[in-house]
């Protein structure tokens, strides 16, 4: 058996090395990845939103079972269920994380709006519901990083066995490292991603970037902190910003659509 393998992985690595590697730029992002010849698709202008359970391994280790379980299937449909609405071109489920990916008109908007909703589902709703579900008074939260640039993916694996889309550069890797900094229900994005949003309509900044009126901070005040990015995490970055706030009670809804429309939000 073996010997059958050995020779077996060598012919198809002699193969793909014949093949080479060749990189298509495509505008969008695809719903699969190619899977043939050695072609990988490469999409600029992507953003990564990756959400992932702060607490995961407690919950896993948890005697009740239910609890991890409900806790896993409530938090993945939540997230995955935010990232289709908000128009993600790509979603997927990785263990206890969800990652969704943006492109084209709009999409850093679209990611933004999106990812403090998902933050927002997860104290108001999927939190709440688990402890009705499971008969727990464990705080379910997350963590979610955000960051933008280019990604490569391919469909790689046997026909016969399966083949999954493999993505890879910053983007992706980044916001999966990103959300594992995050506190409890907080939202990670780096320098890049953030000096971008200081580039958008006043409109969207206020929405995205300052409290609305019926905050009890002074009015203005930065929503978003910033501190240096860790060294040992290898980033690419050398600042990453954070927020904890949720979407306004009274106004969320409002500097949701502002953010996607660029429209002046109420309140």
């Amino acid at each position: 058996m073996l010997d059958q393998v050995r020779k077996e992985v060598a012919a198809q690595l002699a193969q793909q090395s014949k093949l080479g590697v060749k990189i298509v730029t495509v505008d969008d992002v695809p719903e699969t990845g190619p899977a043939h010849r050695g072609v990988w698709f490469q999409i600029p202008n992507v953003t990564a939103v990756f959400a992932d359970l702060n607490r995961s391994t407690k919950l896993s280790a948890a005697q009740n079972r239910k609890e991890p379980t409900a806790a896993l299937n409530h938090f993945a449909r939540a997230m995955s269920i935010a990232l289709d609405r908000f128009d993600a071109k790509y979603v997927s489920v990785q263990g206890d994380a969800v990652f969704g990916l943006f492109s084209g008109k709009g999409s850093m908007f679209r990611a933004a709006a999106c990812a403090i909703t998902m933050r927002t589902l997860v104290e108001d709703v999927v939190a709440p519901q688990l402890h009705k579900d499971a008969a727990t008074n464990r705080n379910l939260t997350a963590g979610i990083g955000i960051d933008r640039g280019t990604v490569l993916v391919r469909r790689l694996g046997l026909n016969a066995t399966g083949q999954n889309e493999v993505w890879t550069d910053e983007p992706v890797n980044v916001a999966a490292k990103l959300s594992s900094l995050a506190d409890a229900n907080q939202i990670v994005v780096s320098d890049r991603v953030f000096a971008r949003y200081k580039q958008f309509s006043k409109a969207r900044q206020q929405a995205l970037l300052m409290p609305c009126s019926c905050k009890a901070r002074r009015q203005g005040a930065d929503l978003w902190r910033k501190k240096a990015a860790p060294k040992q995490l290898d980033l690419d970055i050398d600042q990453i910003y954070w927020r904890s706030d949720k979407w306004c009670d009274t106004h969320g809804d409002a500097f949701c659509e502002a953010l996607i429309t660029g429209q002046k939000p109420g309140g």
